[in-house]
């Protein structure tokens, strides 16, 4: 009764006996059977591998001697499919050179006859078990590589949507060099990661007003740049009061409509200000930012501005803005932290006095030119390796001797 009932082990376990002798096969049969397994059997080499293309099998038992394919070439024919069937090889050759070539030809096991019924059983089930072992693996296998794909494809997905908000990110940043006539920016931006949590942006209030500001989220990566988008969109001409030419009247309501849903104790720098083209002044907040720099032939200073909160630290915070003049030959230069503080592997952080002497030395030329003079120097001394997010951006004054050595 026990027997009629295989161990679910044997469930999954097909076996073919190739065997030219029936008195041997019926034998073979009934053992087999009598242990709970399902049984086929062909009495040639052709006749299996006939019955093999059809049917999937486990494990071969095979005699050596028989007539059109001996059990040597069988188990070469066998060996040469992707998944081999477990091989057991009868026979009655006993000498150490059948069983090496049996072995070699591709046999797996070698049983010499006359065996006995308790042997074969042994041999078997020990079979058995390791069929089970090479199923349960490439189940696992198949289902570790259906995983696998399921990650590529997914991580394909975020790639791609990394992509497009990339995009994104860069749509909200200045599109034209151009401003109100007689002035110009340049800019230069360049993730850490994908995104960035810096963004910046410069464009006309009015006939005689620029608007700009250059914000960066702490941190970098995704959640950064979505904080970023935020508020920028909040900072967009069309949603903030730029017409009054107010900083402060901005920045304390972007304070007031900062929200940091994940209470990571996120916040961000900001530098926000309103220059008039006619008369060169300009009104800055300043919500711990980096001091943006004037430079002016021969020369570069800080633009010193009182050190006022970040955003998003204190709502109570009130910001107000200060007052400054440039002259018809300064630009302005505005810029992330990313850009200083990067480290050299030798001498260390690059450094704000360091940057402000590199704009010193180089003040003579055009603000792209000056920008790709920054970024060049800031490239070799972070050897090439993008360390944090870097943005910044230079607003000028165009004139007629500039336009010529830029056309030049």
């Amino acid at each position: 009764m026990a027997s009629s009932d295989p161990v679910p082990a044997f469930k999954h376990i097909s076996i073919l006996i190739v065997e030219d002798s029936m008195s041997q096969r019926c034998m073979l049969t009934a053992l087999l059977t009598s242990m709970g397994l399902t049984i086929t059997s062909t009495e040639n080499g052709k006749e299996a591998l006939s019955k093999l293309n059809s049917t999937p099998t486990d494990i071969v038992i095979t005699d050596w001697h028989m007539p059109k394919m001996s059990g040597p070439e069988l188990c070469q024919q066998l060996k040469k499919r992707p998944n081999a069937p477990y091989i057991i090889m009868l026979t009655s050759n006993s000498e150490d050179e059948d069983t090496i070539t049996g072995i070699e030809s591709g046999a797996d096991d070698y049983i010499a006859k006359p065996y006995r019924a308790n042997i074969l059983k042994v041999k078997i089930l020990a079979a058995i078990r390791l069929v089970s072992m090479q199923q349960e693996l490439r189940k696992k296998n198949e289902q570790l590589q259906t995983m696998l794909e399921n990650e590529q494809a997914y991580l394909k997905q975020i790639q791609q949507d990394l992509s497009s908000a990339a995009r994104l990110q860069q749509a909200l940043l200045p599109h034209s060099t151009q401003l109100n006539e007689h002035w110009e920016i340049a800019t230069y931006f360049q993730p850490a990661a994908d995104l960035a949590g810096d963004i910046f942006q410069c464009f006309n209030i009015d006939n005689d007003h620029i608007g700009f500001y250059l914000l960066d989220v702490t941190g970098h990566g995704i959640a950064a740049s979505m904080q970023s988008f935020t508020l920028a969109q909040r900072l967009a001409s069309d949603r903030c009061p730029w017409n009054k030419l107010d900083p402060s009247l901005i920045v304390n309501e972007l304070n007031r409509e900062f929200e940091d849903p994940e209470s990571m104790g996120r916040f961000a720098t900001l530098m926000l200000g309103i220059l008039n083209t006619k008369t060169y002044s300009v009104k800055i907040t300043n919500a711990g930012h980096p001091d943006a720099i004037m430079i002016n032939e021969g020369d570069a200073q800080f633009m010193k501005v009182a050190a006022q909160l970040p955003i998003g630290v204190s709502k109570k915070n009130q910001y107000h803005y200060q007052d400054f003049s440039l002259n018809e030959k300064q630009k302005l230069l505005i810029y992330s932290d990313g850009l200083y503080e990067c480290v050299h592997p030798q001498y260390g952080m690059f450094g704000q006095e360091r940057l402000c002497q590199l704009c010193r030395a180089a003040s003579a030329l055009s603000g792209s030119q000056l920008i790709q003079h920054i970024q060049h120097s800031i490239t070799l001394w972070q050897s090439h390796s993008l360390q944090d997010d870097i943005s910044m951006m230079i607003i000028s004054p165009i004139h007629d001797n500039q336009k010529r050595q830029d056309y030049v």
